[in-house]
């Protein structure tokens, strides 16, 4: 009977040990450390920039024949756009002008103008990083360009169509018309930015999973389980841009609870279909066995809207921390020793392959965005360990 009772509580306490350490509370990191890694990242992108060829070349070749490769992207493309918004993010935490210089010197090559597709979404994001800057300098030049452009498409008959149709769009272009109609106090961009908003979510938005399909191509694809697929960069973009986008929208604005609100549903969902290992799937809803290899576009952004949503009052702080803590463990250590985040995935329309020696720069612009995130996080809620 004793050896029984020995055997049965020896059991009771390996499982309770085996529970803990697979439901372990992750520590809390160090804004230095955040900052540190950040920096790593930050420089490591700016001096390869001219040569991101390479960074691309790494998978099987079989694979690579299916991908979308340019040795570099355009100034103004919406991947270098992605990137920037990020450095700008960084900057703002960093003691180093060297950020910002960066950032200008793209701006002044470029004579702040948005890229070549008027009505395109993706051709409108480097606007983002523009009218932050001209908010710190007050430079009518930085804003000019993306002020006519945006005329132009409030005053054409195409400007009242559906512009944005797949979900990406909402992190390339609304934040920007958010941005613009609070420097210019004119109701008119944040009042086209709302209807074209809406369009996409009576589209895409699906009420049961409370999730984006990326478009329209995908209301009938599901994964392997069953279950309708949910890109997670796709997903990401929408989660990020709202962090962009609701600072920028009148405090008393009828229509901001419409973007609260939203931002709340995604980070619910997030919430409960994160991974064990702290990240989420390229398929958000997809079984783990089926996507091996984490992805950290997506879980970047999320972990950038997660910890802007804590800081910000509209995220439950005891709620989400735990799935924070645990997102950023496990991304920072993605980061190489030369400061090249991998496992991002190529640019696609749906769920894909991710390595460990492949990255965009549109994964560092999110990354480079949740670190800074982190950091301002950390130093707000834990200043006695951040000093």
């Amino acid at each position: 009977m004793i050896k029984s009772k020995f055997t049965l509580l020896s059991l009771i306490l390996i499982s309770l040990f085996y529970n803990c350490a697979a439901n372990k509370i992750p520590h809390t990191p160090l804004a230095k450390d955040i900052k540190a890694i950040a920096e790593k990242v930050a420089n490591w992108q700016i001096e390869t920039f001219e040569d991101m060829g390479k960074y691309r070349a790494l998978p099987p070749l079989e694979k690579r024949k299916k991908w979308h490769h340019r040795n570099r992207y355009h100034d103004l493309d919406w991947t270098t756009a992605t990137l920037y918004t990020g450095m700008y993010e960084f900057s703002k935490i960093s003691d180093d002008k060297k950020y910002t210089k960066w950032l200008l010197d793209i701006g002044n090559r470029n004579d702040w103008k948005l890229f070549k597709r008027v009505y395109h979404a993706d051709d409108h994001a480097v606007g983002q990083f523009y009218l932050n800057l001209y908010k710190d300098s007050k430079n009518e030049t930085m804003i000019h360009p993306t002020q006519n452009r945006f005329d132009s498409i409030i005053n054409s008959e195409k400007g009242q169509k559906f512009l944005w149709h797949w979900s990406d769009a909402l992190f390339m272009s609304p934040p920007v018309w958010a941005r613009l109609a609070n420097i210019t106090k004119n109701s008119k961009y944040l009042e086209f930015m709302d209807r074209q908003y809406h369009k996409t979510y009576n589209k895409l938005w699906d009420k049961e999973a409370q999730l984006f399909f990326r478009d329209k191509s995908y209301f009938d694809k599901t994964e392997k389980n069953g279950k309708h697929i949910f890109w997670s960069r796709g997903n990401g973009w929408v989660f990020g841009g709202l962090a962009l986008i609701i600072p920028e929208l009148p405090q008393n604005w009828e229509g901001k609870s419409f973007y609260i609100h939203l931002f709340k549903n995604i980070a619910n969902t997030l919430k409960h279909i994160q991974r064990e290992d702290g990240t989420w799937s390229g398929g958000l809803l997809g079984d783990e066995k089926d996507y091996p290899n984490i992805e950290t576009s997506g879980t970047s952004f999320f972990i950038y809207g997660i910890a802007w949503g804590i800081s910000n009052g509209i995220l439950d702080k005891t709620s989400y921390e735990p799935v924070l803590f645990k997102a950023w463990e496990r991304l920072s250590k993605c980061v190489n020793k030369e400061g090249m985040l991998g496992y991002v995935q190529p640019v696609g329309a749906a769920p894909g392959d991710s390595y460990k020696d492949y990255t965009e720069v549109y994964g560092s612009g999110a990354f480079l965005a949740a670190s800074s995130e982190m950091y301002k996080y950390l130093i707000k809620y834990y200043p006695n360990k951040n000093k």
